[in-house]
């Protein structure tokens, strides 16, 4: 009996442990990713027809019992399974799926799969700019994605580059792209104070459907920055990095005479100090020999430090980061050190409420060198060539042998004894909170901050050649400005989604955005400096009307306005077809009551044509897609605010010696928004197996009413008036291609190359058909930047005389401006682009990148100065010792009995193909961690910046970001070794 008993317990016990495994439960949680919850994805239990999708904030709900598997996924994302246990909640993160090439693009307002995108959208990923040693971020964008070209313009550390998506689309607007940091739009050449390795992705917006929705601000293009997030259910993990490393100069393409050479030519010409020596006091002359170059320039060095933390729980995600940064330039008094702080969190304060804040605080400080970028005697890279060798540095007392007529000891002098440096505090902020109104129905508002505040120190101590040189006073001089830029923006929306029959996805979102700008500065100039308070104001002498040592002060006060309501309609069918609609309104306080409101529009559609049913049978392609969008941008940068009014000012304007206020423009009511229209047409595809990507696209963009100053009368006492003129096309081809040559879990090896061709061209100016700007010539039927210059027909070998090409082509020894030709190409490239590999064999990682760009042309002032015999008080080039002097010499270098012009021939092909970045490093596997307690990864590295670069250009740079060479900073070699401890 006893023995039944039991085995019918053990029965019921069986039962009902079975009945408890298999009871369904209600199992609820949220799918996300780094960006945050994923609206569509969906959860099944496995081996069952059961399924469910997430809603719009990626919550789930689903009948499952205790050991079931339920299989998480999303269209571009690794799928991931999770057994359920007594818990009945799981909230999962999925990850990218980089092999399925469908990865989450960012465009600003909106993150959807790659798959989804209609607009052209490039991404630079987290890797791409990690840790390269710039400190400017803009520079580290060069060669990454096809469209954008970046010409760095500097290599003083942290200085902005000139950066160009497909092409120049205005004359005297704005032609800088509108940078997205967050949500946040931000200034354009502040990225000295921003820590690029806190940057999780940048996408590229180039076209109508992706940069239409920003209105008036996008005619540039748009940069989208998204900064790093931390993971939801993330165990929290540390991240140090380290470099140190140095920078140098590269070689010039020139060279300089030494003192033997100088005083000889100095003899010839009979100008100089060398006119009229003997043989022998040149030699003793010769004796002090001093290099420039090598005592303007050094090696300086670089380091950085980063301590970043990232992690989340069930309902809270954060990233936090400290970072400093050090760069010496290649000149004394030439450096960059950069403190920032960045904290993003997220929280999910309740099922239908998500609140958020991210936050980048941001301190750098600069000192830079004088008149850089001017061919002007302070300017260190121009006195490091002109500087006469047969001048010492120091006296031999140990003094600055400095002097009238000293360029080489007065720059040195200048350079180390005086002051110039910027301190910059730059903080981008935003909060933001969601809240689900209804299902299918959310609303979101945005706040963020730009500020920016920049304090400006110059100073000269009165002991030196440039202190006693100041006027007035000749007592030195000191100057200060303050000023700081903040922009406020808030942006409301609502938006709608929903999928019908599983195939129809739907999506409607309204917007409400207001921007406010306010621009302050101030600042003094003193003179008559005490000796003993030098670089600070303290030391300026009161100033009267008896020493004439009266102050200059300065200053200026701005404020501009944008109000703007927008729209958006997103339909896709089945993941096949999709169509986006967006329409924007934009009110600017620029213009009058009767053009402020600006329109613009898109439509864009993307066939995703793969997943056709005539595709199925198909081996070649993975993924095949069709873009086509067509839309509007505008344009208000450029140009004063309240054009409509007559404004007024206090500069210039003095009477009986006092200074007093006058008009400084008249009412310009008629002024409207520059109007873009773009047109883009693109094919993505992936073929042998995703072994070779890549998109093909062809744009064509139009600007129309162009911004074009109106010189006034010269009795209206003003100067110009902005007026609406001309239309400027840019067309071309973007390329972007990735081929894996070998790919297996311990070897990858790819290739890859991004190339832009842009045919720009004016195509009418309104009532005139050309005009003169700068060294350039605006003209209908030429691209903008056409160098306008008298043809250089070279020199005749019976006379030494220089020969020119006349308008018509004919040899002339005539100089004429009047004969100025547009015959000489642009300053503007006309393709660009970036390649190189990446190799990875277990822990082994080994890349390269090259950068080019063609077809532009650049004036070489350094060799009107360099190769001119007007100049022989300074130093000259070698290439003077090839002057013609006897009848049959067949030189370019005319005789010095004749005047040396500004012509084509200092126009050189600035085209050129630069060796920009190299890295090899290794990684440590967990295994052979495993004893070193905490440490999860350690990669150590090594990189090289600027190895080699081929051009024809004889100038410090080819790259530069004007069209005039006039010894900028030049682009310095880098050399860094790093490590990278996560842990």
């Amino acid at each position: 009996m006893r023995s039944k008993f039991k085995w019918i317990s053990t029965l019921i016990l069986a039962i009902f442990i079975q009945f408890s495994f298999s009871q369904e439960k209600e199992i609820r949680g949220t799918v996300s990713d780094e960006l945050g919850p994923i609206p569509g994805a969906n959860v099944v239990v496995k081996g069952t027809s059961r399924g469910v999708t997430a809603d719009f904030d990626g919550n789930y709900s689903i009948k499952a019992s205790q050991g079931d598997v339920l299989v998480f996924s999303f269209v571009g994302k690794k799928t991931l399974t999770v057994q359920v246990g007594q818990s009945s909640q799981y909230n999962v993160t999925l990850e990218d799926d980089v092999i399925k090439g469908n990865e989450v693009v960012v465009s600003g307002y909106f993150s959807e799969t790659r798959g989804k995108v209609t607009g052209s959208i490039s991404t630079i990923k987290a890797e791409t700019i990690e840790n390269v040693p710039l400190g400017s971020f803009d520079q580290i964008l060069q060669g990454q994605a096809p469209g954008i070209t970046v010409q760095s313009g500097s290599g003083q550390p942290g200085r902005a580059a000139k950066v160009r998506i497909r092409g120049t689309s205005s004359i005297n607007g704005g032609n800088n792209p509108l940078y997205i940091l967050d949500g946040v739009p931000i200034s354009a050449g502040d990225f000295a104070s921003l820590n690029a390795n806190d940057f999780e992705n940048v996408s590229v917006l180039k076209d109508a459907s992706s940069t239409s929705i920003y209105g008036s601000r996008a005619s540039g293009g748009v940069i989208v920055i998204t900064s790093k997030k931390g993971k939801f259910n993330e165990d929290t993990q540390f991240t140090y990095r380290s470099q140190i490393g140095f920078t140098q100069i590269g070689k010039p393409n020139f060279e300089m005479m030494d003192s033997f050479q100088l005083l000889n030519f100095q003899r010839l010409i009979g100008s100089g100090l060398g006119a009229g020596k003997t043989d022998a006091e040149i030699a003793e002359i010769a004796k002090v020999n001093t290099d420039w170059a090598d005592v303007f320039f050094r090696t300086g060095k670089t380091t950085s430090h980063e301590l970043s933390v990232r992690g989340g729980s069930e309902k809270t995600r954060f990233y936090n980061s400290l970072s400093y940064f050090e760069q010496e330039g290649i000149a004394e008094r030439s450096d960059l050190q950069r403190f920032t702080f960045r904290s993003n969190m997220e929280n999910k304060a309740s099922d239908k409420t998500t609140l958020g804040y991210n936050i980048s605080l941001n301190f750098s400080k600069q000192n830079e060198i004088d008149s850089e970028g001017a061919v002007a005697l302070q300017n260190p890279y121009a006195a490091a060539y002109l500087g006469s060798p047969y001048h010492p540095v120091y006296n031999a007392d140990g003094s600055y042998a400095v002097g009238p007529g000293r360029v080489g000891p007065n720059a040195y002098e200048n350079l180390v004894e005086n002051q110039r440096y910027r301190n910059q505090i730059k903080v981008v902020g935003s909060v933001y909170g969601e809240r689900e109104l209804a299902r299918n129905l959310k609303a979101r508002v945005d706040f963020g901050v730009d500020f920016t505040n920049n304090y400006t120190v110059r100073s000269a101590d009165p002991a030196t050649q440039s202190g006693i040189s100041t006027t007035p006073g000749n007592r030195g001089f000191y100057r200060q400005d303050n000023d700081y830029f903040a922009k406020f923006n808030t942006t409301s929306r609502l938006v709608y989604s929903n999928t019908f029959a599983e195939k129809h996805d739907f999506e409607a979102s309204v917007f409400l955005e207001y921007i406010k700008e306010h621009f302050k500065s101030g600042g003094f100039t003193g003179y008559g400096i005490n000796p003993s308070l030098v670089g600070y104001p303290s030391g300026i002498t009161t100033g009267s009307t008896a020493n004439g040592l009266i102050p200059a002060t300065r200053g200026t006060d701005v404020e501009n306005g944008l109000l703007s309501y927008f729209g958006v309609v997103k339909y896709g069918y089945d993941d096949r077809y999709k169509l986006d609609l967006s329409f924007r309104r934009d009110a600017s306080n620029r213009f009058s009551d009767a053009n402020k409101w600006g329109t613009f529009w898109s439509v864009g559609s993307s066939w995703n044509i793969h997943r056709e049913a005539f595709m199925e049978n198909n081996s070649l392609f993975q993924e095949l897609r069709l873009r086509v969008s067509y839309g509007t941008t505008g344009n208000q940068q450029g140009i004063n605010s309240f054009q409509q009014f007559a404004t007024w000012g206090g500069t210039g304007f003095a009477y009986g010696g006092a200074s007093g206020i006058g008009q400084t423009s008249i009412p310009n009511p008629q002024l409207q928004w520059e109007e873009g229209t773009k047109a883009n047409i693109g094919v993505d595809f992936a073929i042998f197996n995703r072994r070779l990507t890549g998109t093909v696209e062809y744009y064509n963009n139009t600007t129309d009413k162009l911004f074009i100053q109106q010189t006034l009368p010269l009795e209206s006492g003003l100067g110009v008036l902005d007026v609406n003129a001309g239309k400027m096309s840019n067309k071309g081809f973007d390329v972007n291609l990735e081929g894996f040559i070998v790919r297996n879990d311990n070897l990858s090896f790819s290739l890859y190359g991004n190339f832009n061709y842009n045919k720009n061209n004016i195509e009418s100016l309104g009532q005139v058909s050309e005009f003169v700007l700068g060294t350039s010539i605006v003209r209908e039927g030429l691209p903008f930047g056409s160098h306008f210059a008298v043809g250089w027909a070279g020199v005749n070998p019976a006379n030494g005389e220089p020969l020119y090409y006349d308008s018509n082509g004919n040899v002339t020894n005539n100089f004429s401006d009047d004969n100025a030709t547009a015959n000489w190409g642009t300053y503007e490239p006309v393709y660009s682009g970036g390649f190189g590999h990446r190799l990875s064999y277990k822990g082994f990682d080994f890349s390269t990148l090259f950068t080019f760009a063609g077809d532009y042309f650049r004036y070489n002032n350094q060799t009107f100065f360099q190769e001119n015999p007007n100049f022989a008080q300074y130093n000259l080039s070698t290439a003077m010792l090839n002057m013609w002097q006897n009848p049959g010499d067949i030189t370019e270098i005319q005789s010095y009995q004749y005047n040396r012009e500004f012509s084509s021939k200092d126009i050189e092909d600035a085209s050129y193909l630069r060796f920009r970045n190299v890295q090899v490093g290794y990684s440590f596997s967990k295994k052979a961690l495993s004893g070193i307690k905490y440490i999860d990864n350690i990669r150590i590295y090594a990189q090289a910046q600027n190895l080699a670069t081929w051009t024809k250009f004889t100038g410090f740079d080819p790259e530069d970001d004007n069209n005039i060479a006039q010894y900028e900073y030049p682009t310095p070699r880098i050399y860094t070794f790093g490590v990278d401890v996560k842990f």
